[in-house]
């Protein structure tokens, strides 16, 4: 079965651990087990634990569903952020779903200034019309509206995927019988 790590804030909820089946049912429901950060129990651990957990769950997934909300500001989890980047550099699909996906520039409140938006700060809003960074929402990558939406494309690529690689193996296969035969007729 296809393994879907599930990165976000959730673990910082109150209901997390609630929070986490639910996400789970969703997986289950498209055929994908979900690996959440809070598989077996409520950290004790120390946070090298708990990092390491998480770096093994994404290293040990097919592909990531990543929740980019807001979290406690305009921008997503910063945790959620490293995770992604994890999954990214070890090749591992993302999708990503935001309760706000409205662009960064709508999101955040700025006034015209040199180059673009600026915040309150004077700092340029970045604007290529992404609810997130471009490092972590670059241009043309769908971001969901919710887990559910995003759960579902990330089992539609996977499915996608097999049958490709069934595509594969079928013409292998038919490659081979084709050389048997040809090798027993002109034998």
């Amino acid at each position: 079965m296809t393994r879907v790590y599930l990165a976000g804030p959730e673990v910082f909820r109150p209901d997390a651990v609630a929070e986490g089946e639910r996400l789970r049912a969703l997986c289950e429901a498209r055929g994908l087990a979900a690996i959440y950060p809070l598989d077996g129990g409520l950290p004790a651990d120390t946070a090298h634990d708990i990092r390491g957990r998480c770096i093994d769950g994404i290293t040990k997934a097919d592909v990531v569903v990543a929740n980019i909300s807001p979290f406690r500001g305009a921008h997503m989890d910063p945790g959620t952020a490293f995770e992604i980047g994890y999954a990214e550099a070890k090749g591992v699909p993302v999708f990503l779903w935001s309760a706000d996906p409205r662009p960064m520039s709508v999101r955040i409140p700025g006034t015209p200034g040199e180059g673009g938006l600026r915040d309150a700060q004077g700092h340029l809003i970045e604007d290529f019309g992404e609810a997130e960074n471009l490092m972590i929402s670059p241009p043309g990558q769908k971001v969901w509206p919710s887990p559910e939406e995003a759960i579902a494309a990330a089992a539609r690529h996977v499915d996608l995927s097999e049958n490709r690689s069934m595509g594969l193996v079928s013409k292998i296969l038919i490659a081979w019988a084709i050389a048997m035969l040809a090798g027993w007729l002109f034998w």
